[in-house]
């Protein structure tokens, strides 16, 4: 198996936006303007308003995404469904250039899936606002408690990442892990390798995937100090717990952060911001 190539975004959902916001921009990210989503519920059906609306952190190959309800008065269900269990990460998406060959993997291997389903929304460009088209297939959700974990085509990728998203303040240039809390690391990493195609390889405290593009997807064990150094998890593991960013600048990332009197601490040679922090999920800066 091999049509998955990477971790192409990780999406966060949050109680309140302008929050959120400020949280993430004073930690230095410069985010998209917020872009209400369209979908088809299951393969065929057509596209509708699905009631909820992101924010981005663009990057060249991924990105972070920050979700909300598109209308308060009218809550989304999916995202009332992730705030009720806790505000943070609850989407893992990864990247492939063939939805129906990852679709036709995860049949082949008895990997139930929901089908490739159409998604769209509309984003400001230099010349005006236009569609971004992607297809997604989502894992059944019932084998992946610890959130919504699907894989994804950009039909219209240049709509997405736009250079002028790019150029964050505290020099960010990319997504280059996730990482999942387990009680049982094993049985998850096992069940991402299986779905992914990949060997899981031992790591500290856990197992690790590797993927092309500088991404990896780690799974921890939620009684290892790792884990514990993340902050009090928002909610029983499995979840997923941080988000780790290279920086070209993380002495002035480690000045942004006592400036902005973000909680932070020195984990090795990456600064960790712990989930109480940074609206639920932990997120970890080491030199690019």
């Amino acid at each position: 198996m091999n049509a998955i190539q990477d971790i192409n975004h990780v999406g966060m959902a949050v109680h309140d936006m302008a929050n959120a916001v400020r949280v993430l921009e004073t930690l230095g990210f410069l985010l998209t303007p917020l872009s209400a989503q369209r979908g088809a519920v299951k393969p065929g059906d057509p596209v509708v308003a699905l009631g909820s609306a992101n924010r981005c952190a663009i990057f060249a190959t991924n990105y972070l995404e920050v979700l909300t309800h598109a209308d308060p008065a009218r809550p989304d269900p999916r995202q009332a469904r992730f705030l009720g269990r806790h505000e943070g990460a609850h989407i893992i998406c990864f990247g492939t250039e063939d939805t129906q060959a990852a679709y036709a993997e995860f049949t082949a291997n008895d990997i139930r899936s929901s089908g490739v389903i159409a998604l769209e929304r509309d984003v400001d460009t230099a010349d005006g606002l236009r569609t971004a088209r992607f297809e997604r297939v989502q894992f059944d959700g019932a084998a992946t408690p610890e959130g919504l974990i699907q894989v994804a085509r950009h039909l219209t990728p240049q709509y997405i990442h736009q250079t002028r998203y790019m150029g964050h303040p505290n020099r960010v240039t990319g997504l280059v892990e996730t990482w999942i809390v387990a009680e049982d690391p094993l049985a998850v990493v096992t069940r991402y390798a299986r779905g992914t195609g990949r060997i899981a390889q031992p790591a500290r405290e856990g197992y690790r995937l590797d993927f092309e593009r500088n991404s990896a997807l780690r799974v921890l064990d939620a009684g290892g100090a790792v884990a514990r150094s993340l902050g009090t998890l928002p909610s029983a593991p499995p979840l997923i717990a941080a988000v780790v960013f290279a920086s070209e600048d993380l002495p002035a990332m480690a000045i942004r952060l006592r400036a902005g009197q973000i909680e932070h601490v020195r984990v090795d040679d990456q600064l960790l911001v712990p989930n109480q922090a940074a609206c639920g999920v932990a997120m970890l800066f080491r030199a690019a």
